[in-house]
């Protein structure tokens, strides 16, 4: 269930009079319009693979300078991820997340005009920048609708929008493109982002367990709900609970982004498949992220709301289910049958997705509500750098290998046990209640 009057925690204090768009349909079209952020961000993620040929071709790009055209839209993705986390504080997380939406489609403009290189460039850049805040803004949005014991499931949702924009969408696009054109594939990702952001500005709302973007001023010495304290940075970000929430993010962002640049050459140079079936194959891995998530995120809820802590509820499980995940991965180098070793992928990297379920929440356990977005955009910002790294270090572990097979399985290993290391580290260090105390107990900002 998304609100209940019984089931607000006692940091989160539910404002003296609901506004009138409160309430179930309110809360369920709020996630609706949230997982479709995600399944359009990833949507544009999608879209530079797809027309990689067709787009090399005219444009007479070389193997160089689509890499260069990809790593663009991470060039200031941490950036705005950090920038647009703190301006939330002040500015509704409502409307940032429009100006982005509205930005993810002007930015597909250049791409379908583009005669250079230059252009594509700039078009990448504009995107990744406007992308960057996605999701701590969105995340922010989701939890104000939300009880701290029923975060898990609505997280699950938001995280599957990428794996069902994979599954579901991506062939579709593909369609598009291949019948119309590569630039027909930006004009749809253009057109979707625009009619997302008139949905998300008609029915998009910050709900009861948000905060107001600037709190109204109390008289002095006054307490309430109308004048939040807010936790020092210095302590919301060097506690043991945020460290493994990082550590965590920093070993799957890197897992996530070996398989999202190897795993369709891993199951055509490894395991034998042509490359039409290995593209076909690309969304099984997501198909185990979806159970992992759900099967995470209601646990978790149900622990919570039966009185178990967050400390065990979603600290130790989290962290067990992470280390689970990446120990299924080591066993790789030693399984031969292509079927199986599909089914080990499904198992590792469908374990180590639901890691959002976890994360996001007891992060928001840690801070008010009006320091949400801050403290997720620090958290996402941070994490994926290691995403620009393990490409690279898996890239080399492949070249330094005799074979194909053993070059893959042998990176599968060493991210399965690098993301087994962060399950360890999230399971002994988060205490969402232990450290939230802690901040409370401290002269308020």
């Amino acid at each position: 269930m998304p609100v209940s009057d019984d089931a607000a925690p006692a940091t989160e204090g539910r404002p003296k009079a609901a506004p009138p768009w409160t309430g179930r349909g309110r809360a369920v079209t709020v996630t609706v319009l949230v997982v479709a952020s995600a399944v359009v961000v990833f949507l544009d993620k999608v879209l530079l693979g797809l027309v990689a040929t067709p787009m090399s071709d005219e444009l007479h790009l070389d193997a160089a300078d689509f890499g260069t055209l990809a790593s663009a839209s991470y060039a200031l993705f941490g950036v705005t991820c950090l920038a647009a986390g703190f301006t939330a504080q002040r500015v509704s997380p409502r409307l940032l997340l429009m100006v982005c939406g509205l930005l993810w489609a002007v930015g597909q403009l250049p791409a379908v005009f583009a005669v250079t290189g230059g252009m594509l460039y700039g078009s990448r850049l504009l995107v990744g920048a406007a992308e960057g805040p996605a999701s701590p803004l969105a995340v922010t949005s989701l939890y104000s609708w939300y009880p701290n014991e029923r975060r898990g499931v609505p997280t699950a949702w938001y995280t599957s929008g990428a794996a069902i924009a994979k599954i579901a969408l991506a062939p579709v696009l593909t369609l598009v493109i291949v019948t119309f054109g590569w630039r027909a594939g930006f004009v749809t990702v253009s057109v979707l982002a625009l009619v997302w952001s008139l949905g998300w500005l008609a029915a998009g709302r910050i709900g009861p367990y948000g905060a107001p973007s600037r709190p109204a001023p109390a008289p002095a010495g006054a307490q309430g709900p109308d004048r939040p304290a807010s936790v020092p940075w210095r302590t919301a970000l060097v506690n043991r609970t945020f460290l493994g929430c990082l550590i965590a993010q920093l070993t799957q962002s890197a897992l996530a982004a070996v398989i999202f640049t190897w795993l369709p050459s891993y199951f055509h140079h490894a395991l034998g498949y042509s490359e039409l079936t290995a593209g076909s194959l690309l969304g099984l891995p997501s198909v185990g992220g979806i159970v992992a998530l759900f099967t995470a995120g209601f646990t978790a809820d149900r622990l919570v709301r039966r009185g178990v802590g967050s400390r065990r509820a979603r600290g130790v499980l989290g962290g067990s289910v992470l280390a689970c995940a990446g120990l299924v991965l080591t066993l790789l180098p030693w399984i031969q049958h292509p079927i199986v070793s599909i089914g080990i992928l499904m198992l590792g990297y469908g374990g180590s997705v639901s890691l959002n379920t976890f994360t996001n929440p007891v992060l928001a356990e840690i801070v008010p509500p009006h320091q949400r977005s801050a403290i997720l955009g620090v958290l996402n910002g941070l994490g994926v750098s290691a995403g620009a790294v393990s490409p690279i270090v898996s890239g080399m572990l492949l070249d330094a290998s005799d074979t194909p097979q053993r070059g893959y399985t042998l990176t599968f290993f060493c991210f399965g046990a690098l993301v087994a290391f962060g399950g360890l580290c999230f399971a002994l260090m988060v205490d969402p209640e232990r450290d939230g105390r802690h901040a409370r107990s401290l002269p308020s900002l």
